[in-house]
């Protein structure tokens, strides 16, 4: 099998399916051109549009609204691609805007997530890494009280970041890089490794076995936690780690609710 080197200076890509299901509006929805402060991800996209990922979405106009057009980014936070930010702006719906909604951001921050869990990994004097993973957002529910989906799209997000002296070297059994369990917090040690719900992620490319991480260096992946992952009320914790790397696992957990 044909083996390659990849560095990991990227920041990650947010694959997800957007909700955006209409739903009875109710008086804590936000309507056009409405102040709100909400939180997500920047994408920086291939045309050159920036928009804002929200794991929980904003209400506007009787529909939930994962994704918003945020044209003004790319001049002013271009260094916030793939970060966790709090953002305070106006949302306003409009055919005119890319998918139809976006936001003019008045005040943004980077922000650790909610809940995140951290493993510190010295496996010699010169190799120290902090692997991180956090549940966004951490407690949610699939549904609102009037029964239909609320558009939450929940993912974790991992990373591996370089503390240490020297670059750091991995050659992976696979092309997987990220391998990961999510179980019922009930559950766990009664199904050992085979319980829960299971998926992993490869490289970028196929056939990328081998990852380096460069001195100051951050590996960030995320992955999107399906219904089928937690599909019931009841506290999760989801485990991940590289890929028959042990020694970088961490764990966090997160909560589904009833309306």
């Amino acid at each position: 099998m044909r083996r390659a080197g990849w560095v990991a200076r990227w920041c990650g890509t947010i694959g997800l399916a957007l909700l955006a299901a209409p739903v009875r509006p109710c008086p804590a929805q936000a309507g056009s051109d409405t102040a709100v402060t909400v939180y997500g991800f920047l994408q920086a996209g291939d045309s050159g549009r920036w928009t804002l990922l929200l794991p929980q979405p904003v209400t506007a106009a009787g529909r939930h609204i994962g994704l918003l057009a945020a044209a003004d980014a790319g001049a002013r936070w271009a260094r916030m691609d793939g970060r966790f930010v709090e953002v305070a702006g106006r949302v306003t719906l409009s055919p005119a805007v890319p998918g139809g909604a976006g936001i003019a951001i008045e005040r943004l921050r980077e922000l650790e997530p909610p809940g995140t869990r951290r493993n510190t990994v010295q496996l010699s004097f010169s190799q120290l890494a902090v692997v991180t993973l956090a549940a966004i957002p951490n407690r949610f529910a699939w549904r609102a009280d009037d029964g239909q989906p609320t558009g939450v799209q929940p993912l974790l997000m991992y990373t591996v970041y370089n503390h240490g002296q020297t670059q750091l070297d991995f050659m992976l059994p696979t092309n997987d890089v990220v391998c990961v369990r999510v179980q019922r917090d009930n559950d766990r040690g009664s199904g050992g490794d085979n319980g829960g719900w299971h998926t992993s992620l490869p490289a970028p490319t196929g056939n990328r076995e081998r990852i380096v991480i460069r001195l100051g260096g951050l590996l960030r992946r995320f992955i999107p936690i399906p219904h089928d992952a937690a599909p019931v009320a009841g506290r999760y914790v989801a485990n991940v780690t590289l890929c028959g790397v042990a020694d970088y696992r961490v764990e966090t957990p997160f909560e589904v609710v009833n309306p």
